[in-house]
C-alpha cells in the first residue's frame, strides 16, 4: 500500500508544479492548448501504441478485455438513470443545466488523465486494458454526452461532428496496435525504445496540464456551489462505489474488476467543456464540473487505487 500511494503522490506532487507555475505566470493558460495538442498528438499515441505492441496476445488477454469492453458499456448504461436521478433530487436550476450536470456525473478522464496513472500505478498491462476501455469511452463522450446535455430538448447528437472528433491519434493508434496485437506484428527494438522514449513524457506533461488547469480556476467558489460539489462528489465517490458492488460478485477475472472499478475512479473528462460550447450549453459549469472533480480526484483516487489493489492485484 505504501508503494503505491508514495507513486500517486509523486504523480500529484507534478500537478502542484503546475498548478504554482501556472499562478507565478511560468506556464500561461493560453500555452495549454498547445500542450494539450502534444499530449494527444504525440506523446499519448506513442505510449498507446509501445504499451498494447509489448504485450502478447492470450486467451487470458482476450478474455480481460471482453470483459472490460462489455462492462464499461453496461457502466454507461446504468449510469444514466442514476445520474437523471440524483440531478432530478437535486432540483438543479435552470433545468437546462442538468443536462451538464448529468454528463459531469457519468463523464471520466480515463484518457487524459486515467492513461499516464495506470500505467504508472499498475504497469503496460492494465494500460493495455485503459485503452480498450477508452475505445468505449470515445463513441460515449462524442455521442452519448450529446443527448445526456441535451436532455429534455429534444435534440440529437450530430453524427457527422461526432465522426470528425473520434478521428484522432489516441484513437487510430488504438486500432493500429490492436492489430499489430492480433497479428503478433512487432517493432525492432529501436523503434520501440522512440516509442518508449516520446510515450514516457505523457506522465508529467499530462499532470502539468492538469496542475495548469486548476491553476485558472477559483477553488473558493468552486466549494461554494452546494449542488455542484454533490454532484463532483457522486462522481469520484458514489460511482466507483456502486461499480465495485456490481463487479466484485460477478464470476469475471480480478484484472477485469480492477479497471471497471478504476476506471469509473476518474473525474469528469475534459473534452466534455469543448462539447458543451459546441452544443451551445453552460461550458462555464462543464468547466467547473471538470475541476471541481479533478481537484476531489487527488485525494479519493489514491484511496481508490489502494482500494483495487488490495482486492485485486
Amino acid at each position: 500500500m505504501g508503494v503505491i500511494f508514495t507513486k500517486i503522490l509523486i504523480i500529484f506532487l507534478v500537478v502542484v508544479i503546475g498548478f504554482i507555475a501556472n499562478r507565478i505566470g511560468k506556464i500561461p493558460t493560453e500555452a495549454n492548448p498547445y500542450l494539450i495538442n502534444i499530449l494527444l498528438d504525440i506523446t499519448t499515441p506513442c505510449m498507446i501504441l509501445s504499451s498494447i505492441i509489448s504485450n502478447t496476445l492470450t486467451p487470458e488477454t482476450l478474455q480481460v478485455t471482453i470483459e472490460v469492453v462489455v462492462g464499461t458499456v453496461l457502466f454507461f448504461i446504468a449510469e444514466w438513470p442514476i445520474a437523471w436521478l440524483i440531478t432530478k433530487a437535486l432540483r438543479y436550476d435552470p433545468k437546462e443545466d442538468r443536462g451538464v450536470l448529468i454528463v459531469i456525473i457519468s463523464a471520466v478522464n480515463t484518457g487524459f488523465m486515467g492513461f499516464p496513472v495506470t500505467k504508472t500505478l499498475f504497469g503496460s498491462e492494465f494500460f493495455f486494458y485503459m485503452a480498450m476501455e477508452n475505445i468505449v469511452l470515445g463513441i460515449y463522450l462524442y455521442f452519448l454526452t450529446v443527448l445526456q446535455m441535451n436532455y429534455g430538448t429534444g435534440r440529437g447528437p450530430d453524427l457527422k461532428a461526432g465522426f470528425k472528433a473520434m478521428c484522432n491519434n489516441c484513437m487510430l493508434f488504438s486500432v493500429i496496435g490492436v492489430v499489430m496485437l492480433c497479428f503478433g506484428w512487432k517493432l525492432p527494438e529501436q523503434g520501440m525504445d522512440f516509442l518508449n522514449l516520446i510515450g514516457d513524457a505523457t506522465v508529467p506533461l499530462s499532470m502539468l496540464v492538469v496542475g495548469v488547469q486548476l491553476g485558472d480556476s477559483n477553488i473558493r467558489e468552486l466549494f461554494r456551489n452546494r449542488k455542484l460539489l454533490i454532484v463532483c462528489l457522486v462522481n469520484v465517490i458514489l460511482m466507483p462505489a456502486l461499480t465495485l458492488l456490481a463487479v466484485h460478485w460477478l464470476p469475471i477475472t480480478a484484472k477485469g474488476k480492477l479497471i471497471l472499478v478504476f476506471a469509473a475512479a476518474f473525474p469528469c473528462a475534459v473534452v466534455t467543456v469543448a462539447m458543451a460550447n459546441r452544443e451551445k450549453k453552460n461550458a462555464t459549469l462543464m468547466a467547473e464540473g471538470v475541476a471541481l472533480t479533478t481537484l476531489l480526484s487527488m485525494f479519493t483516487l489514491p484511496v481508490w487505487a489502494m482500494i483495487v489493489m488490495a482486492l485485486y492485484q
